[in-house]
């Protein structure tokens, strides 16, 4: 009886450990978020622009300003299967949202990337990604946005087209 007495407050003093640690872990999570924060939001992102040009079958474009993803079409019409790809659209994100696309951008080195990348492919369909933002803008062109184009350039193109929510995405468009 003793034996399993013994047991029992063994276990009940290792779980009160357990939490107590725990609860300092999340203590310390709290701090470190609030510390993130904090320094995010002395960053103002409020006049960062981000234009990308999409080449072959699209020739259309999308702006990021302010916390406004304008898409704005080709001149060429699509056939009615295509039709949101014929007219101007926006969507409105947050600034938080805003906020983490922009910093992700910056602190992965758009500004130290190549202005051009070439591609040997004859079966190519550029991207062109330009940012503005702190008295400083750059024009990055990819010739082919499939091959050889930096992963940062894709990942700014993906998430703009996925929070425009409009699920224009790249397909090939009879033109």
């Amino acid at each position: 009886m003793k034996f399993i007495i013994i047991i029992l407050l063994i276990g009940l003093s290792f779980l009160s450990c357990n939490e107590s640690s725990s609860e300092r872990d999340i203590k310390s999570l709290q701090v470190s978020k609030s510390d993130t924060i904090s320094s995010k939001s002395s960053m103002d992102f409020s006049s960062a622009v981000i234009q990308v040009e999409r080449g072959a079958f699209h020739y259309d474009k999308f702006v990021l300003k302010d916390t406004v993803i304008t898409y704005y079409p080709s001149s060429e019409k699509f056939e009615k299967k295509y039709d949101a790809y014929n007219y101007t659209s926006e969507q409105k994100i947050s600034k938080s949202t805003r906020d983490s696309l922009i910093s992700y951008v910056v602190n992965n080195g758009f500004f130290d990337l190549k202005d051009s990348y070439s591609s040997k492919s004859s079966c190519a369909s550029q991207l062109i990604v330009t940012f503005k933002w702190d008295n400083r803008s750059k024009r990055i062109v990819s010739e082919d946005f499939e091959r050889d184009c930096p992963e940062l350039l894709k990942y700014i193109e993906a998430q703009i087209v996925i929070l425009h929510h409009k699920n224009l995405k790249r397909i090939f468009l009879p033109g």
